[in-house]
């Protein structure tokens, strides 16, 4: 299959929530910069027995979370975003975004970890004093390792990053909750860019701050070779 690589930008916020605008507010941002076609299909993360439901499903009100999933854009604007290829041979005519995954919802969703960096759970959320226990959620292509519900939560979960001696200097947070409640990942599959062997954060960063302010929330970006 060879080796892909994809890019989290995740809402570094343990009090943040989505709001009824911010799915259409991040698909502005990313039909602005060319990166996406159209909605493949969005995926209930309530109720993991009714997924893929189809791109007609509105998601205004996300509820415990959603998953929009949209198919790539190609070409130049990639590259804009992205950087250069790790490859030299590679045009920026031949670069493309294999998909992109908006994960937005009330729920706790602990970090899946990346290549070189291990996220922990801690500490489970708590209500009056008893962990909350994970819902039976798996998304596809795994984009998170747990879930936990938030509506009785007193507290958030607690999560510790272990990062790899080797893949520090590829780290561009000097912190990370390791959970969020909001997170866009977008996959270059086999795409690679030339961050991934470098500091790890687009070096677009007019649309870092666009996707951060379309969240409304402070972001922290996860490279990860999968």
């Amino acid at each position: 299959m060879g080796v892909e690589y994809r890019h989290f930008l995740v809402v570094d916020d343990a009090q943040w929530r989505p709001q009824s605008d911010t799915a259409a507010r991040v698909e502005a941002v990313l039909r602005d910069w060319s990166l996406i076609g159209e909605v493949e299909h969005i995926e209930d993360l309530s109720a993991p027995q009714k997924r893929h439901t189809g791109s007609s499903n509105s998601a205004a009100s996300p509820g415990p979370g959603v998953a929009i999933v949209y198919s790539g854009g190609a070409g130049a604007a990639v590259e804009t975003v992205a950087g250069p290829s790790l490859y030299a041979d590679i045009t920026a005519a031949d670069r493309y975004i294999k998909r992109a995954t908006l994960v937005i919802g009330d729920d706790y969703r602990v970090q899946w970890c990346a290549d070189g960096i291990y996220f922990e759970l801690v500490t489970p959320p708590m209500a009056n004093g008893a962990p909350i226990e994970a819902d039976d959620v798996e998304l596809y292509d795994t984009l998170f390792t747990a879930t936990y519900p938030s509506a009785e939560a007193s507290s958030p979960p607690v999560v510790i990053a272990h990062i790899e001696e080797n893949t520090k200097p590829c780290v561009a947070w000097n912190s990370c909750l390791g959970f969020w409640r909001g997170a866009l990942v977008l996959d270059f599959g086999k795409d690679l860019p030339a961050i991934g062997e470098k500091v790890r954060a687009l070096p677009a960063r007019e649309f870092v701050a666009a996707i951060s302010a379309a969240l409304r929330g402070p972001l922290v970006e996860i490279g990860e070779f999968y």
